[in-house]
């Protein structure tokens, strides 16, 4: 069995999760490449032919996927026809159909969803005071249960034991009551990220970091020019702590990854 995986991570959780799941597929004698979908290249697309499944990992953003995710999707979406395919969704707290939104995208691509599992992991949005952001041992506590999950839905898929979680019609009514919200103030956001110039130093670390070059240093200013995913790389390591998308100001503290 060869598992083929395509994954974004905006500030290491899916990272962390696609590492987790390669590990245990391996302990399970299942070979699983990982692909970052920023580095994606058309020399890749052999690969898809030749996997027995395709596996989508991503962060939920008001249970949806996020923008650079599903647009890497219908680029690809002539490679997928009847092609097997695994979602794997990681959210804050609950998403509903966070996983099912991607699911139902692949489906329009005529793939077939065999299994869409969702991981609990630490919010990275640590612009917004509501959320408390949390690091070190918090953080772990959040990933070893993670782990462990990770490692019983590999076992059991080995074992052709498959879920598809948030693929139910409440799981997608709860989702609807999350995303059309999202939706409307998504809008805004993506074209509002904020710089605070009296902390920004200029350094270009957000320019050059950015997944989706939305922002660029010109005349000394960090401009946005074009719009923003809302994976909060920048928000987090923006060593200035001088920029927000959600909040009204930058975070009084990084969320610092696994």
């Amino acid at each position: 069995m060869k598992i083929l995986a395509f994954y974004f991570s905006g500030t290491g959780n899916t990272a962390f999760i696609v590492n987790q799941l390669q590990n245990s597929f391996g302990k399970n004698n299942v070979e699983m490449e990982c692909i970052n979908i920023e580095n994606y290249e058309a020399t890749d697309d052999d690969k898809i032919a030749s996997a027995d499944y395709l596996l989508f990992a991503y962060p939920v953003y008001g249970a949806m996927a996020p923008m650079i995710m599903w647009r890497f999707v219908k680029q690809i979406a002539s490679h997928l026809e009847d092609k097997q395919a695994i979602v794997i969704a990681n959210q804050m707290l609950f998403s509903g159909d966070g996983g099912s939104y991607l699911a139902r995208i692949l489906r329009k691509c005529h793939a077939q969803i065999v299994a869409i599992e969702h991981f609990k992991m630490p919010t990275n949005l640590s612009d917004v005071k509501m959320f408390k952001v949390k690091n070190g041992s918090q953080a772990k506590a959040l990933a070893l249960k993670a782990e462990q999950q990770i490692d019983l839905f590999c076992s059991d898929f080995v074992k052709g034991i498959r879920f598809k979680r948030g693929d139910g019609a409440g799981s997608i009514l709860l989702g609807s009551l999350l995303r059309i919200p999202f939706s409307k103030g998504e809008r805004k956001w993506v074209k509002k990220v904020k710089i605070n110039e009296s902390k920004c130093t200029r350094c270009g670390k957000c320019e050059r970091e950015c997944p989706v070059e939305a922002l660029r240093l010109v005349d000394g200013k960090i401009s946005q020019v074009a719009d923003c995913t809302l994976c909060y790389r920048c928000v987090n390591r923006c060593p200035d702590l001088a920029i927000s998308i959600l909040g009204k100001n930058g975070p009084s503290k990084r969320y610092e990854g696994l």
